[in-house]
């Protein structure tokens, strides 16, 4: 009965409305809205357990993060015949202007196969237009992504999920991004509650976890998004351009030790600038370690084009980190690089001797802690 409906002619799809939830006045508040635009919905249980107003109630002894949750409810408990699945949290409301169907239909305008994401961010709260929090997916797009697990990276535990799949989905051409389609975000804090228990215990806490696998995962452009069965290619540029370095951001001002952070960033932000007022527009960085690390917001807007990040060790070279490529000495020699700045306090000396073929060369090599460093480089 709920598969594909022909109706005068026309197909009607088959949408639901699956996610998580730990909250059964939650549910009982806002999933009779969404059964009245035409969803069907299905909920994976936890925390608290209670009859809700879904089709299909799954109970889960631990909660799997939110992702992954979208992963298990698309692959396991939403049912074969669903062509679109929408998913989110229990605090969502749907579209009020246009129903399941309506929704549906624009999207298969869009998506003729199923394959893509559609996001509706007429509510821009939390910054929404830039994420996706309530994605549809169509089943070519959910049955496929990462290997066919599901449309999510099932590795986070709630936050930056939907950020990764905001940029997966973009760089691969299949994002459609709708501020004239909005599906309200019930946030506690746009409600001025206080945060829930919930939210300490599963996101709060979990969010260094989650901005630092973002990070790792962004430098290495995502690996094992690769759909099943489906060809695509992924445009590198359109990150790296494009990519604002929200979370470097986050990490540095909330995680990374702040009496470090900021000194090094400065450091690594005045050599750059340095290199820049000397005419040397194509700049490596030296050492892929902690320090280096700990200056990303240098390396998040730069004055110059970073070429690549140098490092000694072998099993490293193809490797990402900030999204730039680590690469040897003589590759950097070979990309034509014009200076080159070190990014260590412990190892400089070491490294100074290592850049000796770059010397050698013509490359200015600058110093942030030694003698030879720069009265910018230096003044932190």
């Amino acid at each position: 009965m709920w598969a594909l409906l022909r109706i005068r002619g026309k197909h009607m799809s088959e949408v639901w409305f699956a996610i998580p939830s730990a909250s059964v006045e939650r549910c009982r508040e806002r999933l009779p809205a969404w059964r009245d635009r035409g969803y069907r919905i299905a909920i994976l249980q936890n925390v608290e357990r209670g009859e809700i107003p879904a089709d299909i109630v799954q109970w889960s002894d631990d909660y799997p993060g939110w992702g992954e949750s979208i992963n298990i409810l698309c692959s396991s408990i939403v049912p074969e015949s669903a062509d679109i699945i929408v998913s989110g949290g229990d605090d969502m409301l749907p579209d009020p202007d246009r129903t399941a169907q309506e929704l549906a239909a624009e999207y298969f305008e869009r998506f003729p196969d199923g394959f893509g994401v559609m996001q509706p961010a007429g509510d821009s709260f939390m910054w929404a237009e830039n994420y996706c929090g309530s994605p549809w997916f169509g089943r070519r797009f959910f049955s496929a992504m990462y290997g066919g697990h599901g449309p999510m990276c099932g590795g986070y535990r709630h936050n930056w999920a939907d950020y990764e799949l905001y940029w997966v989905a973009r760089c691969i051409g299949k994002l459609w991004m709708r501020d004239d389609a909005t599906q309200h975000h019930a946030h506690f804090t746009r409600e001025g509650e206080e945060q829930p228990e919930w939210w300490t215990t599963n996101v709060a806490a979990a969010d260094r976890r989650d901005c630092e696998l973002f990070l790792s995962r962004k430098h290495m452009f995502f690996p094992g998004y690769e759909p099943r069965g489906v060809e695509t290619t992924f445009d590198r540029h359109e990150l790296l351009r494009h990519e604002p370095g929200i979370a470097e951001w986050k990490w540095n001002n909330n995680y990374a030790p702040h009496a470090l952070t900021q000194p090094v960033a400065k450091r690594l932000a005045d050599a750059l600038e340095s290199c820049k007022d000397r005419g040397a527009a194509r700049v490596a960085i030296y050492g892929a370690g902690t320090h280096t690390l700990k200056a990303a917001q240098a390396l998040a807007t730069p004055p110059v084009d970073i070429v690549g990040i140098l490092d000694d060790d072998a099993s490293r070279q193809g490797e990402r980190m900030w999204g730039y490529p680590i690469m040897t000495p003589r590759e950097a020699l070979a990309a034509e690089v014009e200076a080159v700045v070190l990014s260590s306090d412990s190892f400089e000396d070491a490294l100074w001797e290592s850049s000796a073929s770059l010397r050698a060369a013509g490359v200015e090599v600058v110093r942030l802690y030694g003698a030879t460093a720069t009265a910018q480089g230096a003044g932190a």
